[in-house]
């Protein structure tokens, strides 16, 4: 019976500690690559989408997550609120990913906004 008792209530603190624990939160936006054309003329668009893979880790170096950008450069990924860097895979098309950090602030409520652009090192 005691046993019973000390299963169940196991059960009904991991249910309740388990509900507060989602992360409601996050950063969605685009990811570009630029430029795209060593020689930028007037009108011409020298950006565009990119898909690739990045790495999140907290202001002290700690990895949080992983999370990827579509074909269309659109990435979402759910990160309490706070502060973060990002930083491309080593294996994106852009130069030098791994020095290219973008330090992020995630907001207390919802999805933040933050739109990534990265260099191309075109010239």
């Amino acid at each position: 019976m005691i046993r019973l008792l000390f299963i169940g209530l196991i059960i009904l603190i991991t249910t309740f500690s388990c509900e507060n624990s989602e992360i409601t939160t996050g950063a969605q936006g685009y990811v570009t690559k630029s430029p795209i054309n060593p020689v930028e003329q007037a009108g011409q668009i020298n950006y565009a989408p990119l898909k690739a893979i990045f790495h999140v880790y907290t202001i002290g170096g700690s990895k949080v997550t992983v999370f990827s950008s579509n074909e269309e450069g659109f990435y979402q990924v759910f990160l309490s609120p706070g502060s973060y860097k990002v930083i491309p895979d080593k294996n994106t098309t852009i130069m030098n990913p791994e020095i290219q950090v973008k330090e992020i602030s995630i907001e207390s409520v919802g999805f933040t906004k933050i739109d990534l652009s990265f260099d191309t090192g075109i010239r």
